[in-house]
């Protein structure tokens, strides 16, 4: 039916009419479907207010990741984040987070409030005007895990299950931010995006570019546009740039699969560089459109290339920190639907 009416349409109205009128309607819908996007996000994101417990929780989170960042400093700054302690230290009073406190991003929260007061208290700085005794005893009650908010490191155990059973390497990987200096040469550079174009894509399309960054003042303005990574740029002397080519997509429905494609090899991509014993720390690009297109003249990136993410890489120090970060169970993120 679709294909006669199509048909009838086009010996009235010729085929270059046809087409004006065809395009004329998907941009129709396109403007529709990304009205619908626009009010989705402005209801539900925290971006506008932070009313459910699943937007408290995510604020709690990043405040918290924050703090166990703070941490991995070596001598810490201190009585850093004061303002990020003081709010979560409100968040965690908060009825709907009292409600949840068995929770693993909760939990965790509490931890990188304990540690932070313990590694001031033995450093004999006073915390006291913004964090209090009392609170701190008060999380140590309602404390369910006994663990840092950091890991230590050594270059040799970091990378100890990067070639065992898939449980055990997956484990293992996580977000290393101190390096050496030293270049990956680029024969495993190649080898290492040879290995991340294995992953899926819709159709088999395979949308994802990976642009290679080792030129000191590019990075150093990459990372101030970013504004992640901050006091650890130092020795970073490479960053990989994963970007999605929107030319590959043909359908409004598509209008968000850069991102699940470019997000699939994204991770494939981290997993490709730790079996290497390459160390990375992806920094997220959830930016505004300005900054994007600060990044396409600084890198010349064209513009039907959009930036996933950015990905530091490198040999990691002997010994280094990383955030614990620490995961959630099954039991808090499986819906199981009958």
């Amino acid at each position: 039916m679709k294909y006669q009416i199509k048909k009838l349409l086009k010996s009235i109205l010729g085929q270059k009419n046809l087409e004006t009128l065809l395009d004329r309607r998907k941009l129709r819908i396109l403007r529709s479907n990304f009205n619908e996007d626009y009010l989705l996000y402005k209801k539900h994101s925290t971006v506008f207010g932070k009313s459910s417990f699943e937007k408290k929780e995510s604020e709690v989170t990043l405040l918290y990741h924050s703090i166990e960042k703070g941490l991995l400093y070596n001598p810490i700054r201190h009585r850093f984040a004061k303002e990020k302690i003081v709010k979560l230290i409100n968040f965690l009073d908060d009825n709907d987070v009292k409600q949840n406190y068995s929770r693993s991003q909760i939990q965790s929260a509490i931890t990188s409030l304990i540690n932070y007061y313990e590694i001031h208290k033995s450093l004999n700085v006073d915390v006291s005007d913004f964090f209090k005794e009392n609170i701190y005893r008060e999380l140590k009650e309602k404390s369910l895990q006994q663990l840092e908010s950091t890991k230590n490191h050594t270059r040799g155990t970091y990378f100890l299950f990067s070639e065992n059973n898939f449980e055990l390497f997956s484990n293992s990987r996580c977000s290393v931010r101190n390096f050496t200096g030293e270049l990956i040469s680029q024969e495993m550079i190649q080898k290492v995006i040879d290995l991340s174009n294995n992953a899926p894509s819709v159709c088999n399309r395979q949308p994802v570019s990976v642009y290679l960054v080792q030129n000191r003042k590019l990075i150093e303005q990459v990372f101030d546009i970013q504004g992640g990574l901050k006091g650890y740029t130092r020795d970073l002397n490479q960053v990989l740039i994963v970007t999605g080519n929107r030319n590959y997509f043909y359908s409004i429905g598509e209008r968000n699969q850069l991102y699940i494609d470019g997000g699939i090899y994204l991770m494939n991509l981290l997993y490709a560089l730790h079996f290497y014993k390459i160390a990375a720390c992806p920094a997220h690009w959830g930016m505004p459109v300005s900054a994007d297109k600060q990044m396409r003249q600084l890198i010349g990136l064209p513009e039907s290339h959009q930036i996933i993410c950015l990905i530091a890489i490198g040999i990691p120090t002997e010994s280094f920190k990383t955030t614990l970060s620490f995961r959630k169970s099954y039991k808090e993120n499986l819906i199981i639907v009958n």
